[in-house]
């Protein structure tokens, strides 16, 4: 049930994000080579999982105070957007030949490939100037920076410190951005002047669920990436352990028949 409700309320949803990123790249200005640079990044491909997680958790943790076009005029589509942009920036810094030196991205060519390297080093700074200006107060854009978040884990990936397992380096990169886009819905929703409810959930248990989706998502990642059998199953066993660690938190929460509910067996058959 909570599968079939997700998958409606992402159907919802996902056209509202196209369209407020495209918004915002059509209401950038100066170089042209930029905003197509930035365009490219933003719209070849992509899930839009990030966004559309932030705004899950608010629906599912505000209950049915709000119905989602009322939710469109509350300006959470903004917020929600800002972490795309900021996921852009990762991404495509995380391609350039001085970084991972990837040629494809998504099948296609990454965005130093087919623009530059001057040019997609360019873009990736407007793509955070992007998330930043979307997200008004939002400490989580500000924190991510930090040596100790995704920036510190792309620095251990990279083997600019030897020591380091993997799996922190996967938490620093993945599951710590799905904390702290939990933390931003948490801080919305308590400080939003349409919520009359105080928060049903322990804020530690959802940043902990945050964790596992994170995990899940990784694990998913590296299943599809990988083409050794001998690794695919390890990953397809800890995404079942990640999975049934969700369900547990779910079920505490008393959210595991929310929209949220049903986000990680959504992202299943997504590919």
């Amino acid at each position: 049930m909570s599968k079939r409700k997700t998958e409606k309320f992402i159907k919802f949803w996902k056209q509202p994000i196209e369209d407020e990123m495209m918004y915002r790249v059509d209401s950038l200005d100066g170089p042209e080579i930029l905003k197509k640079a930035v365009s490219y990044a933003l719209f070849s491909g992509g899930k839009r999982v990030r966004p559309l997680f932030y705004l899950a958790v608010l629906q599912s943790i505000e209950g049915s105070n709000l119905t989602w076009d009322e939710r469109l005029n509350h300006g959470s589509l903004p917020r929600a957007c800002s972490f795309e942009f900021f996921h852009a920036f990762t991404l495509v810094q995380d391609d350039l030949p001085c970084m991972d030196n990837d040629a494809l991205r998504r099948g296609k060519p990454s965005l130093w490939k087919k623009f530059g390297e001057s040019t997609a080093l360019l873009a990736s700074n407007v793509l955070l100037g992007m998330s930043y200006g979307s997200a008004t107060k939002n400490f989580a854009i500000t924190e991510m920076l930090m040596p100790d978040s995704i920036i510190g884990g792309q620095a251990f990936d990279l083997g600019l410190e030897e020591g380091v397992v993997q799996e922190e380096i996967n938490y620093m990169k993945t599951a710590h951005f799905f904390e702290k886009i939990v933390r931003t819905a948490i801080f919305d929703f308590q400080n939003a002047d349409w919520s009359e409810s105080e928060l049903k959930q322990d804020p530690k248990d959802l940043v902990k669920f945050a964790g596992r989706f994170g995990a899940y998502f990784q694990h998913r990642d590296d299943f599809f990436d990988s083409k050794n059998e001998t690794k695919k199953n390890e990953s397809r066993k800890k995404m079942k352990e990640a999975m049934e660690n969700q369900d547990r938190l779910l079920k505490k929460m008393g959210l595991d028949g929310s929209v949220l509910g049903g986000f990680a067996s959504w992202l299943i058959d997504k590919e």
